[in-house]
């Protein structure tokens, strides 16, 4: 994976206004916020490829939550144009993450738009296979608000402190039904001959703007997609090769799971393609 680049001198974005910062928390100035939304995006390539999807997906939680969306988020150009100037001032040139924050107390909102750099340019990918297994905690698919990554926040943190202390990496989480849902902060897909498997949102996975992009790059690639409501552990077995991935940990293929392992084929395929189309999806 990307090492960060360490910058001590910042630029940031605090309710719409350029700012610099000098070895300041800024999650600091929102200490007393009652509630946060916090969205994570990749950029790179010159561009910040998903921008707008994330932000729509921003604004679908505030709007599921009742809460207000910020009026400097209204204007997209104009707020995406900040971005990639927060950008250019901090001499991000290559690639990492923006991290967009919102805030809220009684009726107000507060935004903080920060930003972190990689040293590579391409998305992240980890060569090194993964080492998984299953948590002990389930998740609930007739919640809606399941769909949503502030919801599953708890819920990852618990399943990865699960795993502390032993050579597991990552955990796979299963519904009340004992389907097959989703990793920690992450998407799950599972390939099997030229066949290419994925947990629906009625599942209860959650929505990352990358996933239909990985959807879409695995088409391409010659396989047959199928989003699944319920995708269960002895099928799991069967897979030939299985890989996470989201705009938070990027692409990671699984080497095994618990003593089951699996082969790395189709996912290196996947990952080049899907970065060949974010470097052309520059918004």
């Amino acid at each position: 994976m990307n090492a960060e680049v360490p910058h001590t001198k910042k630029f940031i974005l605090v309710n719409g206004k350029m700012t610099e910062t000098d070895g300041i928390n800024p999650d600091m100035v929102f200490l007393d916020a009652s509630f946060r939304l916090s969205q994570k995006m990749w950029y790179g390539f010159g561009g910040i490829p998903l921008f707008y999807e994330n932000l729509e997906l921003l604004k679908t939680q505030a709007e599921v939550l009742k809460l207000p969306f910020p009026a400097e988020f209204e204007n997209e150009r104009e707020l995406f144009r900040l971005t990639k100037r927060m950008l250019n001032k901090n001499k991000f040139y290559r690639s990492g993450n923006i991290h967009f924050q919102l805030f809220w107390n009684n009726e107000s909102v507060h935004t903080l738009i920060t930003c972190n750099a990689f040293e590579n340019f391409d998305f992240p990918v980890s060569k090194e296979g993964l080492l998984v297994t299953f948590s002990k905690q389930k998740k609930n698919s007739g919640n809606t608000l399941s769909r949503f990554a502030f919801f599953n926040e708890g819920l990852w943190q618990a399943g990865l402190a699960e795993i502390r202390d032993t050579y597991f990496q990552q955990v796979i989480f299963l519904n009340e039904k004992d389907a097959i849902c989703e990793c920690a902060r992450a998407n799950i897909f599972m390939v099997k001959g030229n066949e290419l498997f994925t947990p629906s949102s009625e599942a209860g996975s959650y929505i990352d703007v990358l996933k239909p992009f990985i959807l879409d790059t695995a088409t391409q690639s010659g396989l047959n997609v199928t989003e699944r409501k319920k995708s269960t552990i002895p099928e799991l077995w069967e897979m030939d090769e299985i890989f996470i991935a989201s705009e938070i940990l990027g692409f990671q293929w699984i080497m095994g799971i618990e003593n089951k392992r699996f082969l790395h084929h189709y996912s290196g395929i996947i990952y080049q393609k899907l970065n060949e189309r974010l470097s052309q999806t520059n918004s």
